[in-house]
């Protein structure tokens, strides 16, 4: 029975050493070539298109403190500039301008800011929830926060320059109300 079983172990060995090549290193490796169909076929592709969202409705609430800069306190559509803050579908957006025309607040309702903060954000309290105050880049100050889980409770101030954190937090914090 031992003889047997070596004479066993003997022809699975020798099996094993006839399938196995030894690397030859002038040789090169085999190349699997996928031949390309030359005939086409038709392909049918399917186009979604997804409605933009609808837009916010206006907010019950705005600041009751604003820069000095600030020309008038009544909030003017037509002073909101149009700009990667301004620009997000289904947002409603209202702002305040200088004498002269120049943003200085826009507040938007229906998204968070389209930037990465640059640096690390403050967090302050408004609105009886955690908000986030910080840099957004090219001397521009955000303040952002959310007060439910729908898209129109997502709100952001930008604040144009010349501008800081102080003047930021002074306006976010003065909001006041309900919606």
């Amino acid at each position: 029975m031992v003889a047997l079983r070596s004479l066993f172990a003997i022809v699975i060995l020798l099996i094993l050493a006839a399938c196995t090549t030894i690397a030859d290193p002038n040789t090169t490796s085999p190349t699997i070539v996928i031949p390309i169909p030359t005939t086409t076929n038709p392909t049918t592709t399917t186009a979604l298109t997804v409605p933009p969202p609808e837009a916010c409705d206006p907010p019950t609430f705005l600041p009751t403190i604003l820069p000095d800069r600030v020309v008038d306190d009544q909030p003017d559509v037509s002073a909101v500039p149009l700009d990667d803050f301004t620009l997000q579908p289904g947002t409603i957006v209202t702002g305040w301008t200088d004498s002269v025309g120049n943003p200085v607040v826009a507040f938007v309702r229906g998204g968070l800011p389209p930037r990465y903060w640059i640096g690390t954000t403050e967090k302050i309290e408004l609105r009886g929830t955690e908000a986030a105050l910080g840099d957004l880049g090219d001397g521009v100050w955000g303040v952002a926060w959310f007060e439910g889980l729908d898209r129109c409770d997502e709100y952001y101030l930008v604040f144009y320059p010349p501008t800081g954190p102080d003047e930021a937090r002074a306006v976010a914090e003065s909001l006041t109300g309900s919606g």
